[in-house]
């Protein structure tokens, strides 16, 4: 009789391990001739803290910018990749990783444009991650399947983009969905407005969300607004992050200016709107452990003056 069970058992369900895999680049940047830097150090830690439950197979790729000669270039990236994979081998922790390759490029992407600052995009380490995350598959024999990861994801999609875009307020959440219900001296983040890494520049999935925010600006014209930029990836709270356009410490605030300009561009007086940069003093997320998160505080937010 209990043999006859699990026989039945065994064909009514199944169960066998899968995995999930997962890839993503992570940037990190060096000043003019710099091999070594505590900064970048930081953010491999935050990495590592994030993948401890994971096994991860890594790329390293270097590259270096036109500044100096071919032949320094290419030695200067393969020393910044071997600083790299040093410090990730030496210090992964709880991570499962495994270094598939480390290559300098030397200025294999950069253009010479006369600058004596050379192109500070191009001073980098690429560590392009494939991260493999193992879930159970539990089957019956009607081909239903069910998926149990060991990391959850949530997504949240909103009912439209104004949604998205004025989203519930800090102080009030899950009460006040529109901006003219917002008070003064309230504040809220544009949800999708993100930039890229070390720019002031948007991404181009934040450009309908800008559209709405102007739409919104129009729709309500007593609205006075401060536009606040923000940052991630600093562990100092008192410095501004580099700005790779503008070649200046003024990250956080160019992002917000970039917005300001925008709006004014486009029929906002100037005289309802303010731009100041934050810097890292205010993160959603204290503690960066992955890319999403620094991407997460890589925003900018709106407070109302008034309404």
């Amino acid at each position: 009789m209990i043999k006859q069970l699990i026989i039945f058992l065994s064909l009514f369900c199944f169960t066998h391990v899968g995995a999930q895999n997962k890839t993503f680049t992570l940037s990190l940047y060096f000043a003019i001739n710099e091999i070594s830097s505590l900064s970048n150090f930081s953010r491999i830690d935050s990495l590592c803290a994030s993948l401890q439950t994971s096994t991860c197979t890594i790329n390293i790729l270097g590259y270096a910018d036109f500044l100096n000669s071919s032949a320094y270039n290419k030695v200067l990236s393969q020393r910044r990749t071997e600083t790299i994979k040093n410090y990730l081998v030496k210090n992964k922790g709880a991570a499962t990783l495994s270094i598939a390759g480390c290559k300098g490029q030397g200025e294999i992407f950069s253009k010479d444009n006369f600058s004596t600052e050379g192109e500070p995009v191009q001073r980098r380490v690429d560590l392009i991650i494939n991260q493999r995350t193992s879930f159970k598959k539990i089957g019956t024999r009607d081909n239903k399947i069910q998926e149990v990861a060991s990391t959850k994801e949530t997504t949240t999609t909103p009912d439209n983009l104004k949604n998205k875009v004025l989203s519930e307020t800090k102080k009030n959440p899950g009460e006040k969905k529109g901006i003219e219900d917002l008070e003064k001296g309230e504040s809220l983040a544009i949800e999708g407005l993100s930039f890229i890494p070390g720019r002031h520049i948007l991404v181009k999935s934040a450009i309908p969300v800008l559209e709405e925010l102007l739409n919104t600006l129009k729709d309500h014209s007593t609205l006075k607004i401060e536009i606040q930029g923000h940052i991630c990836c600093l562990n100092s709270e008192e410095e501004d992050g580099f700005d790779f356009d503008t070649h200046d410490r003024k990250l956080s605030e160019n992002r917000a200016k970039a917005i300001y300009n925008y709006l004014v561009r486009n029929g906002i007086d100037k005289d309802r709107l303010t731009y100041k940069g934050y810097g890292h003093t205010n993160p959603k997320i204290k503690i960066e452990r992955s890319p999403e998160d620094e991407q997460v505080n890589r925003r900018v937010e709106i407070k109302i003056l008034e309404n």
